[in-house]
């Protein structure tokens, strides 16, 4: 294109830039290129191309917010990528994740507080724990999904990081923070339950170490199952509004199945707070190996054989607005 005429060039420089933008620069008298006093629509002696830059400068510093934190979160978004890892490390990763690891510990609390509690009755029927576990699943989805995922269970943060949709750093902070919500959550039940608190732990029932170990894989692996449908649901733009009803609804009936045989923990963390406080067996390994074993399969045969269109996903360390399950909410806010 020949820059002859003034028209041209107002031509050449709206094709990269919104008129509105164009118009502010120039009512500010910020229109410059070249030497002092030459305006943009001369180009003697400079090319179009770096006309072009400077306009792109004045424009980007225009637009610069006016607030410290605002120019802040402005510099964080514009900075290139090398630079911001750069500028990155553990303190801030902390920092930026404090929502999230802090809705985990209290979300895990509550669930192992809440459903713990329906085995303080003597003799209780299956259906209480199963319930309320149930109940208290559903109703943490929705109070604390948007934070963190409301994962509350190491296995299913297992099958994130697996699936590609969490960092495994990130996993492996989400896991000590449900190890500790849990710990907490049972300890503050037995503070304030009467004395003769019974066992809250989980044990093989009828059935061995090794054959409670696979009944446990099962179990959380059809959880975990279900974890993949309705990310990869999201995936596809259908949002499901009862997805918390269906978790909360298959983790008791999960329950009622394995209640008999193993307790059916589904949680590493939901059967580590009672061994640390009330002591540990010797059968305790089923209750990381099943679970975490059983959600690492169930999240590769999804991956692999249910959905192979999976398996080119991005990694999740590749990314950097972090996506979380189960409601797939942004937390660089």
């Amino acid at each position: 294109m020949a820059f002859g005429s003034e028209s041209d060039d107002k031509a050449f420089v709206g094709e990269r830039w919104p008129l509105q933008g164009l118009l502010r620069v120039k009512s500010r008298g910020l229109l410059r290129c070249g030497r002092r006093g030459e305006g943009v629509l001369s180009h003697s002696r400079r090319t179009h191309a770096q006309c072009a830059v400077d306009l792109h400068a004045y424009v980007t510093a225009l637009r610069r917010p006016a607030t410290a934190a605002a120019r802040n979160r402005h510099e964080q978004e514009t900075m290139p990528t090398d630079e911001r890892r750069s500028r990155s490390g553990v303190g801030a990763w902390i920092f930026r994740w404090w929502r999230a690891l802090l809705s985990e510990t209290v979300a895990t609390a509550l669930l192992i507080a809440l459903g713990v509690a329906t085995m303080l009755p003597a003799n209780a029927p299956l259906s209480h724990p199963a319930l309320a576990f149930g109940f208290v699943v559903m109703a943490n989805i929705e109070a604390f999904g948007a934070a963190s995922g409301a994962h509350m269970n190491p296995a299913v943060t297992l099958a994130a990081a697996l699936d590609g949709r969490i960092e495994w750093i990130a996993a492996g902070a989400y896991a000590l923070a449900q190890t500790l919500g849990a710990t907490l959550g049972f300890a503050a039940l037995m503070a304030i339950s009467p004395q003769s608190f019974p066992t809250g732990g989980t044990a093989p029932g009828t059935v061995g170490p090794v054959a409670a170990a696979i009944v446990e894989a099962l179990l959380t692996g059809a959880l975990a199952l279900l974890a993949c449908g309705i990310w990869h649901a999201e995936d596809s733009g259908r949002v499901d509004p009862t997805a918390s009803i269906k978790f909360g609804l298959t983790v008791a009936g999960l329950i009622y199945a394995g209640g008999p045989l193993t307790g059916a923990s589904l949680n590493p963390a939901r059967s580590f707070a009672p061994a640390l406080l009330q002591g540990f067996t010797a059968d305790h390994w089923v209750y990381w190996v099943g679970p975490l074993g059983g959600a690492a399969i169930a999240t590769l045969v999804h991956r692999h054989l249910v959905r192979p269109s999976a398996a080119q996903r991005t990694p999740a360390a590749a990314v950097t607005a972090e996506t979380l399950p189960l409601h797939d909410k942004q937390l660089d806010h």
